[in-house]
Order: structure tokens, then sequence, then C-alpha cells
């Protein structure tokens, strides 16, 4: 497989990019291996960090392969079948490449880790994938996923059986923890205490509400500071940060997919006060609601 030729093959029309960057950059480094006909591993195609400027888009009619995308800081877009899924900071994507897609820059600079890759049971793994969305998963901070993507570069940067048998020992690794975590997402439950597993329950499905340590204090009976503890242990994030991203990652999809106005949308999502709520949007996204909503929508 040449994954350079395949690619510009595939492009459904020219790149729209900044002065000096070619079509070929997305790839990032290529990988050189050896024809193997029934091997079963999984081979590594290209890799790279990547920090991209706008403009930066690519639409691509399809390729043979699968990639893994991390955001390490900016925001990107993914566009499938005339939906957008909006690649934030630490979010990492698994995507089937055998079917018409389009990569944009939301926040610029966009940085990501890219791995392009194939194998002969990426067909199976693909088919456990939703059928009807894109799924996305937020990594925490040390995460085992982002480390196993830098070891893969090291890697791939060492010729040899050796170095393929371990890109592929990595590689299936990671598909299988990411499909385990969209398949089977409560898998741990039992582990977590009752009442930090109810209180991200109430941050999931009523983050509109309005939150105060004291007050969970009192509704669960528990410290405050117990609470918090535990719940950023379970987590990797404080509680009342964790109710701030989902509300924000909340109002991000209304942005693009209502004409509500921005104070609006801000009381959706249980934060009242307009400057407090740009700000706290500014934080996460790198941009105010109105910029954000500017340049997903066009």
């Amino acid at each position: 497989m040449n994954i350079k030729t395949d690619f510009l093959n595939a492009l459904v029309s020219r790149p729209r990019l900044s002065p000096g960057q070619s079509p070929e950059d997305f790839l990032g480094c290529i990988v050189s291996f050896p024809k193997e006909d029934g091997s079963p591993l999984l081979h590594l195609l290209s890799f790279g960090n990547i920090k991209a400027s706008a403009p930066w888009s690519f639409d691509i009619s399809s390729l043979d392969c699968c990639l893994f995308l991390y955001t390490k800081s900016g925001c990107g877009k993914l566009t499938v079948n005339s939906q957008v899924y909006t690649l934030g900071e630490s979010s990492l994507l698994f995507f089937d490449c055998r079917q018409r897609f389009r990569f944009d820059i939301a926040v610029s600079p966009w940085e990501y880790q890219l791995l392009l890759f194939y194998g002969a049971s990426l067909p199976y793994y693909c088919s456990l994938l939703p059928r009807t969305q894109v799924p996305l998963i937020q990594l925490p901070p040390y995460s085992e996923l982002a480390a196993y993507m830098k070891n893969i570069a090291v890697r791939a940067q060492i010729p040899g059986t050796c170095s393929r048998l371990i890109i592929s020992d990595l590689l299936n690794r990671m598909v299988t923890e990411y499909l385990t975590g969209i398949l089977n997402p409560d898998a741990s439950l039992s582990q977590i205490p009752a009442h930090v597993r109810k209180m991200k329950e109430m941050f999931d499905e009523r983050f509109q509400d309005l939150y105060t340590l004291d007050g969970l204090e009192e509704h669960f009976g528990i410290s405050k500071y117990r609470l918090c503890r535990e719940f950023s242990h379970t987590y990797q994030t404080p509680p009342l940060q964790y109710l701030n991203r989902k509300r924000i990652d909340h109002a991000a999809g209304l942005l693009t997919s209502t004409n509500l106005l921005i104070h609006e949308i801000g009381s959706m999502v249980g934060i009242d006060n307009t400057n407090h709520f740009i700000n706290l949007f500014k934080k996460y996204r790198g941009v105010t609601p109105l910029e954000y909503r500017q340049r997903m929508t066009h």
C-alpha cells in the first residue's frame, strides 16, 4: 500500500492550505515496511505530531485504513455524512477511513498526533463501531492511550521486525481499549464509590441545575473535601471542572445546531451570567461562543 499515492488520489478537491504547506503534510512521516502477504499484524502507514494553522482543510473520498487522532491543543472538526464532530483538546478519535470525510481547523493552531494504519483485522474492529455516530473519548492526564501513541512514534523510527511486532501490539492495545470503553463504559462501575457515581450521574443528566460544593456536601452527607478527592481520583478532574466541561460541550453542540442567542444557550446549560459563560467557553474551547459558531458553520 502506497499511502502517499492513495492519499493524493483520494482528495476530492485541492486542500485549502497556508502558504508553504503541501497536501502530503497531512500524513506526517510515512513508514516503509516490507510486503507480508497473510500477515496478522497491524501495519503503521504514517505518524506525526502535527501543528497546523488555518487554513487547513482536507476533503477525502476514502482510504483503505484507519486512523487515531489525538488533539493536544486548539480544535479541529470532522465532517462525516453531513454531521460535524468537534475534535477538542484531549479528545481521541478512532476512525474508519473507508468512507468520505473532511477535516478542518476550528481553532488555530491545531496541534494533534496522528496514526494511520491498516491490517486484516481492521474490518472486524470497525464493524464494532456505532453506525449512527462517530465516537470520541476524552483522555485524562497521563493516559495510557496517549503514551501508546508516543511509543509507536518512537518505535516507527527504528527499523526491523521487532519494531513492527511491537507497533502492531501497541496498535491492537489501543483499538481494544478504545472499543472496550465505547462498548462497555460501565465495566468498572462496581469499583467506584456509589456517591461518586451518583454525583457524576447528576452532572451528566442535570448539568443545567445549580451545584455548589457545600450543597453537594449537604446532599450526600459527606465532606466536600472527600467528595472532591474521590471524584478527582476516579475521573481525573475535580467535580465542578467536570461539570463546567459538560456544560461547555453541550453548549458547543447548541451553537452549531441551533440559532439560539449566546445568552439563551448559556442559560440553557446552567450559566445565567453571560460574561461568565463567554469566559468559561473561551477557557475550554480557545475562542468565544460567537467565534466558535462562525468557525464551525462556515
